[in-house]
């Protein structure tokens, strides 16, 4: 037995491209509902029911390969597709019939979003923290650091121990402060360009000295203008931001579109 799986939508008379192959190699295809139309593949029953796919969903080995060939899928369509709205990995419907009524009954959901996303594409933007590189340029160029090691080398020793126990403190909080304005000069230089910024949410202590992860809705063909966002006023102390794109507007096909 088989289910629909369903990877995008976009409006009715939508093409697919041709010999798309999707999760499992099962063929991409168009099926209409009203004025829209989701692109598909028959993905089986055994694995991608809701009790099995919930248990698959925590197997790596299962889930990054078809994971991968979502979005390669999503990125094909969008690339002959405009607009389009991508849906997040796991959306399986029973059968056509549910995939119709999905498209009718979500239309005045969808169509405003297919609005919003005419011509737009999804970049992603990363600030990155190099925390020695800015831990020494906070000690160099920090008055309040500066101010507190002239105090603790002129206390008594009892006074000098109680303020140097403050002393790490006072660096996390500098570097808070520091990561605050090189985020603050990404986000004024994209939004510039004509970026609209969705902030993403960040585990604590993201790998690779990540501070601020963006979605960033621009112009299918902006990456040359936003290639030009700067913070080089803050490279010296440690900082740097990286773009990459375009792809699929996967989180601006879920946000509200105002």
């Amino acid at each position: 037995m088989s289910l629909v799986y369903v990877y995008a939508i976009a409006r009715r008379g939508s093409a697919s491209p041709k010999d798309v192959r999707g999760i499992d190699e099962g063929a991409v295809r168009a099926e209409t509902g009203g004025d829209l139309v989701a692109f598909v593949s028959d993905v089986a029953e055994s694995a991608f029911a809701e009790v099995p796919l919930n248990k698959n969903l925590s197997d790596m080995v299962w889930l990054t390969p078809r994971a991968v060939r979502h979005q390669e899928v999503n990125a094909a369509l969008a690339a002959a597709v405009d607009p389009l709205v991508p849906l997040s990995f796991g959306t399986v419907f029973r059968d056509r019939a549910g995939v119709d009524r999905m498209l009718r009954d979500r239309a005045a959901e969808i169509t405003p979003r297919l609005d919003a996303l005419r011509g737009k594409a999804e970049w992603i933007a990363v600030v990155r923290r190099d925390e020695k590189a800015a831990l020494a340029a906070l000690e160099s160029g920090s008055g309040v650091l500066r101010d507190l090691r002239a105090k603790i080398d002129a206390a008594a020793p009892g006074r000098a121990h109680l303020l140097s126990r403050g002393l790490d403190e006072t660096k996390r909080q500098e570097l808070r402060a520091s990561d605050a304005g090189a985020i603050g000069a990404a986000i004024a230089s994209l939004e510039r360009l004509g970026g609209r910024l969705f902030r993403e949410p960040l585990v604590e202590d993201a790998g690779g000295g990540m501070i601020a992860r963006f979605s960033v809705l621009a112009g299918r063909d902006d990456g040359s203008t936003l290639s030009r966002a700067d913070i080089s006023a803050w490279s010296g102390r440690g900082y740097a931001l990286e773009l990459t794109g375009p792809w699929p507007a996967y989180r601006f096909a879920t946000v509200d579109p105002a």
